[in-house]
């Protein structure tokens, strides 16, 4: 498993409950969302991309790995966090408005000249959330299917390549695949859902 590291940071990277929900793109993020928000769990909230903009609650990061096409959002979030401030931005490697800069332990298994990231943006939050100290992890929008975004399902995509669904593999044979969950699609079938079981429990063990 890729593990990651911060490279550098511009501001404080802190958790406030160990619990956080990620939220992605895919066409299940409302769906998703509302179902976990119904759980009344203490938790915090990493966006990634245009998530940010179903989110109601304080934010408490956002990142992207497309980040040449995203510093310009980084730059102009909708959402603060809980102290008035843009939630903390982060991305791999070094990028004009983003706070953090993560890097990989190892070296990477592609030529970041021809990719930044294989395996979405959603498990780079992931990595990114183990790598800040969080123990619970639930994924909300991330099928890892073709079947279109939540801001326009009608258009049809993304295209996965088979590096990207390898790598979510990998994760999911490794040990901290136990602390994440997904509410939809492949990734639910590949990590397991959710249940209230699992949520509680492993709350009332922190």
């Amino acid at each position: 498993m890729i593990k990651m590291k911060i490279h550098k940071a511009t501001r404080p990277v802190k958790i406030i409950n160990p619990m956080v929900l990620i939220t992605a793109d895919g066409w299940s993020a409302p769906a998703d969302i509302k179902r976990f928000m119904a759980y009344e769990i203490p938790h915090d909230v990493y966006a990634v991309a245009r998530s940010i903009q179903l989110i109601k609650e304080p934010v408490d990061h956002w990142g992207d790995v497309d980040s040449d096409a995203s510093v310009w959002v980084a730059g102009n979030l909708p959402v603060k966090n809980r102290e008035g401030k843009p939630p903390l931005r982060h991305t791999l490697g070094p990028q004009k408005n983003f706070d953090v800069d993560w890097d990989t332990e190892e070296e990477m298994l592609w030529d970041p000249s021809e990719v930044v990231w294989h395996g979405s943006s959603a498990l780079f939050a992931v990595l990114c959330c183990i790598a800040m100290g969080y123990t619970k992890i639930v994924l909300a929008g991330a099928p890892l299917d073709g079947k279109g975004h939540w801001y326009d399902p009608h258009i049809k995509g993304p295209r996965w390549t088979c590096e990207t669904y390898q790598a979510w593999f990998e994760f999911a044979a490794c040990e901290q695949a136990n602390m994440v969950k997904s509410l939809s699609g492949y990734t639910a079938q590949l990590l397991g859902e959710p249940v209230e079981e699992w949520l509680y429990e492993r709350l009332a063990a922190n």
